[in-house]
C-alpha cells in the first residue's frame, strides 16, 4: 500500500481534492464548489506538465501533449463557466 501511494501521489491528491470540490458543491455553495474542481483539474495539468513520465503515475494517460492540452482546456473551461454562472437566490 505505502509504495501504491509513493507511485501514484499526484492524482491520489488531485482525487482527494475533487472530494473537497464536491462537498463543497453539495454542502456550501455551487461556485466555489465549481471554481476548487475547476483548481484541481489546473493541479492535474501542473502535476503532468512538471513531473517526468516515470513519476507522473496515473495522470499520465496519453502522450505529453494531449493530456496537456486535454487537462488545461478542460480546467480553464471549467473555470470560465463557473465564473459566468449566475449566483443562485438564497
Amino acid at each position: 500500500m505505502k509504495n501504491f501511494v509513493n507511485k501514484q501521489w499526484p492524482i491520489l491528491l488531485v482525487y482527494f481534492g475533487i472530494l473537497i470540490s464536491l462537498a463543497v458543491v453539495v454542502f456550501v455553495d455551487f461556485r466555489s464548489g465549481a471554481i476548487l474542481l475547476s483548481l484541481n483539474v489546473l493541479l492535474a495539468f501542473l502535476f503532468r506538465l512538471r513531473l517526468p513520465d516515470s513519476k507522473a503515475g496515473w495522470l499520465r494517460i496519453r502522450r505529453r501533449r494531449i493530456d496537456l492540452t486535454v487537462l488545461a482546456t478542460l480546467g480553464i473551461l471549467l473555470f470560465i463557466l463557473a465564473l459566468v454562472v449566475p449566483q443562485g437566490s438564497k
